[in-house]
């Protein structure tokens, strides 16, 4: 080591320690930390040890989403309280760093917590009707469907005769008698 570092290194100790902050970024909290989709979160960044009064702070929410924020000691201050929602389910990691922000330097220290979000519920799926004949009011449904599409509905108490006959597949006629209707299957012409 020259003359001239060993001369020059306690000077540059003593400006160093004369310009270092004591504090900075510390702790990074989040209510709920498990939260829905779509619901608030309050997301709070708090200071570790004497509070940094103007400098830059940028909040990233983990979802390519982020927030600057200008410290400047009077409407901005530590501890810094936002609020956000996620739109999606997962866990997303919030960190919180110093960001030069136009005029103020960044805020030194980093922190970061975890947030989980639950997915939205998936919607019911609609309830799919069964296929096969529907059954003029004031009949109901004699046996199975047939292999074919056959069916059989039966007249219930005070059942009116249908204004139109049904409509049955190819393959198949319409029937009806006293107390039931339906469509069979076609029965083969004798020869």
């Amino acid at each position: 080591m020259s003359l001239r570092t060993s001369l020059l290194l306690p000077f540059a100790a003593i400006a160093t320690t004369a310009f270092a902050q004591t504090g900075g970024i510390g702790a990074v909290k989040i209510e709920p930390a498990t939260a829905k989709a779509g619901q608030e979160v309050k997301i709070t960044v708090s200071a570790e040890g004497e509070a940094p009064g103007f400098c830059g702070l940028r909040i990233e929410f983990g979802d390519s989403d982020s927030r600057d924020i200008k410290i400047d000691g009077r409407e901005s201050k530590f501890p810094i309280t936002v609020s956000k929602t996620y739109a999606k389910g997962g866990t997303y990691e919030v960190k919180a760093r110093g960001k030069t922000v136009t005029t103020h330097g960044r805020c030194p220290g980093e922190a970061s917590a975890k947030v989980t979000v639950e997915a939205p519920a998936p919607a019911a799926a609609p309830v799919a009707k069964a296929e096969g004949p529907a059954c003029p009011e004031g009949y109901a449904m004699k046996g199975k469907l047939g292999k074919a599409g056959d069916f059989t509905c039966a007249a219930g108490k005070g059942a009116k005769k249908p204004e139109k006959v049904l409509e049955c597949k190819d393959g198949l006629e319409y029937f009806q008698t006293k107390s039931s209707l339906g469509c069979r299957k076609v029965k083969a012409a004798k020869k």
